[in-house]
């Protein structure tokens, strides 16, 4: 039997599915998440941060370098 579920708080994803990797009787055959539209606050976030690297205010670090590091402190 296949049985799909719906997960409403986003946060609660990574800790369900753990919890359910420990029930030996259960097996996940595919997670589709759902991308969702940026809110226009994050895209404002976003332009601003963008226009004071192009007026030399900030620096930017690629994603590759920032996500490494979180990854390698991961607990």
């Amino acid at each position: 039997m296949e049985l799909t579920i719906n997960i409403k708080d986003q946060g609660k994803i990574d800790a369900f599915l753990n919890l359910i990797k420990e029930i030996d009787y259960i097996e996940i055959v595919n997670v589709k998440e759902e991308v969702q539209e940026l809110p226009t606050e994050h895209k404002d976030l976003l332009d601003r941060r963008l226009q004071k690297i192009e007026n030399g205010e900030t620096t930017f670090k690629s994603w590759g370098l920032i996500k490494n590091k979180y990854e390698d402190n991961a607990v």
